[in-house]
């Protein structure tokens, strides 16, 4: 079995709040190791197309080849989930350093985080 680390971008079934169903896309694991190994899980963030209508804390991927892209991305901060390790399809790229602070200020600002 695969472990994944964070900030690694990989491929799951993204679950919609709107929908009952879920959309195999790309995701950046926003978690530590201590989810998966006491439980198994990821929280993952969202990563959809740049052209999509933008939102309030959207964060620009600015190494598409680093990411795993191929094609302009955004980490959609305000969309996360709980993924099942299995259901990780594959590991695509890592979240570059740079964009890493914008995401975590991103989360800390929707989540009761100090």
């Amino acid at each position: 079995m695969s472990y994944y680390r964070s900030w690694d971008i990989v491929v799951v079934p993204f679950p919609f709040t709107d929908q009952k169903t879920n959309k195999v896309r790309p995701a950046v694991i926003v978690s530590t190791d201590a989810l998966r190994q006491r439980n198994g899980k990821y929280i993952v963030a969202m990563i959809t197309n740049a052209t999509n209508a933008a939102q309030y804390g959207d964060v620009s991927i600015s190494e598409l080849s680093a990411a795993g892209l191929p094609i302009a991305s955004v980490v959609r901060a305000s969309k996360v989930a709980v993924i099942e390790d299995a259901d990780v399809h594959k590991r695509v790229g890592t979240l570059p350093t740079a964009d890493r602070k914008l995401v975590a200020e991103q989360l800390r600002e929707y989540l009761a985080i100090d």
